[in-house]
């Protein structure tokens, strides 16, 4: 029977699973090796298939009172912003900003005694008897360890086969701006998606001060950054976009700050658990991001690992079944992605105008499809089998 469980990394897949196992009585020790909870200011979209999560572990509510509900959803051109498709998003539709979201998730967790340790660098980890090792600190030992250390994780590559970052040939670049530099047509506040000849551009509302988060992604093959995240030049955004709105190349430059992304994402290993170790987030399937769905499928490990430890007492086969039913869903979502990436980005000028007439009949079921999702069924399902 499990007692104690340690976390490696306070994201959102370790801040959520701490919490939820937090919640059931279990000894919970979170170690994060900066000084703290450092997330980058950002936006964030989450979904359905999350959002209904939070609410299940009571954690929407504190969230949501920090983001927005954006209503809908837009897709437009990227020269002259014409609508090319929209849907209605309801109230499982929220945006925030990546700090708020993390910095709700850890008070909740420390409001119920669930321990943060930071300036904690893991060593190492010894996945048979459940032991972490650190720099500064004693070994620990635990019944389970998840490694939520993200995308660059170097646990991963020890215990779980090194298959390393791959760069997409995608680059994103990232900024905040304040509403009011917001292109004047209606419903710009809202979420909304532009698509340009081999780039595509998107932004909404965060709720942190009536601050909007913007990413422009341009197909490129040349990444030859030592660092995954550099601060980005205005003149370089410039000419990536050379041709696109007027408006929406001022809303960028009214950012303080431009950040420039190499996209990279990581095969998924075999088997998402090694002995008493299991892989959750972004150490477990990076993706492109192309579907929103990253910090999702972070909630969706976290709820589902803690909703199996409530049923299943053997830890095998409890960890069997997370690993059968989260290795599916993640290859699919990043398949997804990737196909999304390619959709996003066509540049051939013939094939243009049958993807804009594609994304006008097949939004609505398109993104149902990946927000519908009930991972509450298909635990009802998989554990009556």
């Amino acid at each position: 029977m499990l007692k104690r469980v340690g976390i490696i990394g306070a994201g959102i897949s370790g801040l959520t699973s701490g919490y939820a196992l937090r919640e059931q009585g279990l000894e919970v020790d979170l170690y994060e090796r900066s000084g703290s909870i450092n997330e980058f200011g950002a936006g964030i979209t989450l979904s359905k298939n999350a959002t209904s999560l939070l609410r299940d572990l009571g954690l929407f509510d504190s969230i949501a009172a920090n983001g927005v509900f954006p209503g809908r959803s837009y897709i437009r051109d990227y020269k002259n912003c014409d609508v090319i498709n929209s849907m209605e998003l309801d109230d499982n539709f929220l945006t925030v900003d990546r700090r708020d979201l993390v910095d709700q998730i850890a008070l909740r967790f420390q409001g119920i005694k669930g321990n943060i340790h930071f300036n904690k660098e893991v060593t190492s980890i010894c996945p048979s008897t459940g032991t972490i090792s650190f720099s500064n600190h004693r070994d620990e030992s635990y019944d389970l360890i998840l490694v939520c250390d993200g995308i660059r994780s170097s646990l991963r590559d020890s215990h779980f086969g090194a298959q390393k970052p791959k760069f997409t040939n995608y680059i994103a670049w990232r900024g905040m701006t304040k509403k009011e530099n917001l292109p004047q047509f209606d419903d710009s506040e809202k979420v909304n998606v532009y698509y340009g000849p081999g780039s595509h551009w998107v932004h909404y509302p965060t709720g942190r001060d009536g601050m909007i988060n913007f990413v422009a992604i341009e197909r490129n093959p040349n990444w030859s950054e030592e660092s995954w995240k550099v601060e980005g030049d205005k003149p370089s955004f410039l000419k990536s976009f050379k041709g696109w709105n007027e408006d929406l190349i001022s809303m960028a430059n009214s950012s303080e700050k431009l950040y420039r992304w190499g996209v990279f994402e990581r095969p998924q290993p075999k088997s998402l658990f090694n002995g008493k170790a299991v892989l959750m987030g972004d150490a477990a399937h990076p993706m492109v991001p192309f579907l929103g769905q990253g910090g999702c499928l972070a909630i969706e490990d976290a709820y589902c690992l803690s909703s199996l430890i409530k049923k299943i007492k053997d830890l095998d086969q409890m960890l069997n079944i997370f690993d059968q039913m989260r290795n599916k869903r993640s290859r699919w979502i990043q398949k997804r992605s990737r196909l999304q990436g390619v959709f996003n980005h066509i540049s051939n000028p013939i094939l243009t105008p049958i993807r804009n007439i594609i994304a006008k009949v097949s939004m609505r079921s398109s993104v149902t499809k990946i927000h519908a999702y009930d991972l509450n069924e298909e635990l009802s399902i998989k554990l009556k089998s």
